[in-house]
């Protein structure tokens, strides 16, 4: 039996209907879904009736079951990606209430678009059907860093791109080198689908996006940060996004890059690696296969928690030397310093995160005593720093 009221939003049992509208209201987008396929009709024909649209304005694109498992309800909400679709076309998603599925593992639908959105559609699919997505090779290109020679040469084995433990003393910010010297492009699908369940793999605040062409998006290898101190591991679950949509874990998301771990708690780094070994995973019971490859990169100064797992490489970065300190430093405040003073710095300073710190120092006195010579107010940053009092005040 159909409903009645049908232009009225409201809780249905039999049928709904989606629309999409433009901004002066006029519909260009409509879904019906409804218990079969006669009723899906009816549904249809009175809403072109009641809207006053003459039915060869529009044309029926899809028909036929559509698998609900899992779901409830259909509404605006469950539609995310009808919605994401719709908008990038100027449309608004609108319907006439919440379809209560009420245990159903299919429905009818109906989908049918005006003339002109349908020449649109075509048009834009046209335009990037010609786009071609080209990948480049993955590489890593250290000699392209600014780095002291002997810290180049200790980081030389992430050119193999194998899982690595990076035992980092030193403090070296890894994760801005790898974005920096990472080359290549690749491709990546928007999102994927594992049986009724859609996992949006894409992500822009993560990806960086060289060209689209029909899902597939090109983009360079990702470089992927995680910190055991401020993250949350719940970032290498899938997390409903809405209905049947999930948020791919984050591992899923450094597919052909670099996943960096720094200072991972032992469990989630053995899980990694069983599931890179194992090959696929599962959501809600359906089995994910794992095609491409990612590459750990386990960042720590505390090595010994990860004694009982092996990775194919190792690479100890201890404390900066005096040396590599006078260079480093020298290029961050543009003047030479005597190498004594440096030899002065106690071996726990000697890090790229004390540099940084000590350059910040020495800027903001910089500001502030404009008659003093910066060798000078160099000495003040690190009396300053490391605690010690600064005789020349």
């Amino acid at each position: 039996m159909m409903e009645t009221d049908l232009l009225t939003p409201k809780e249905r049992y039999n049928g709904v209907i989606l629309i999409g509208v433009r901004r002066n209201e006029i519909v260009e987008f409509i879904k019906v879904y409804a218990e079969n396929k006669d009723l899906a009709k009816e549904l249809l024909e009175q809403f072109l009736y009641e809207k006053g649209i003459h039915p060869a304005d529009f044309v029926v694109v899809d028909q036929g079951y559509e698998s609900v498992e899992g779901k409830e309800i259909i509404s605006t909400r469950t539609e995310s990606e009808l919605s994401a679709f719709l908008a990038r076309f100027g449309l608004r998603l609108l319907s006439n209430g919440v379809l209560y599925l009420q245990g159903k593992k299919e429905i009818y639908q109906i989908t049918s678009v005006s003339q002109d959105l349908l020449e649109e559609i075509k048009t834009r699919t046209e335009k990037t059907a010609r786009i071609e997505l080209k990948e480049e090779p993955l590489r890593v290109d250290l000699d392209e860093i600014n780095l002291p020679e002997g810290i180049k040469e200790k980081l030389k084995p992430l050119e193999l791109m194998e899982d690595t433990l990076i035992i980092n003393y030193a403090e070296i910010p890894i994760s801005e080198i790898l974005k920096s010297v990472t080359k290549g492009a690749v491709k990546i699908f928007e999102s994927m689908k594992i049986g009724n369940f859609t996992v949006k793999i894409f992500d822009e605040n993560l990806h960086e996006v060289i060209a689209k062409n029909k899902g597939e998006i090109l983009i360079k290898p990702p470089v992927i940060v995680w910190d055991g101190y401020i993250d949350s591991v719940e970032d290498f679950e899938f997390q409903t996004v809405n209905g049947n949509v999930y948020n791919a874990p984050l591992f899923l998301k450094a597919y052909k890059g670099f996943l960096i771990l720094q200072e991972p708690p032992p469990e989630l780094l053995e899980k990694l690696l069983r599931i890179k070994e194992k090959g696929f995973l599962k959501l809600k019971g359906k089995v994910v296969k794992i095609k491409e490859r990612f590459t750990i990169i386990v960042d720590t100064k505390n090595p010994t928690k990860y004694n009982g797992i092996v990775l194919p490489i190792k690479i100890k970065l201890p404390y900066l030397g005096s040396k590599e300190m006078k260079e480093i430093l020298e290029k961050e405040v543009g003047f030479e310093i005597p190498l004594e003073i440096v030899e002065e710095i106690p071996t726990k300073y000697r890090t790229f995160k004390s540099i940084l710190i000590l350059v910040k120092l020495f800027k903001r006195l910089q500001s502030k005593r404009l008659e003093k010579e910066p060798l000078e107010l160099l000495k003040d940053a690190l009396s300053l720093f490391i605690g010690e009092k600064n005789e020349s005040h």
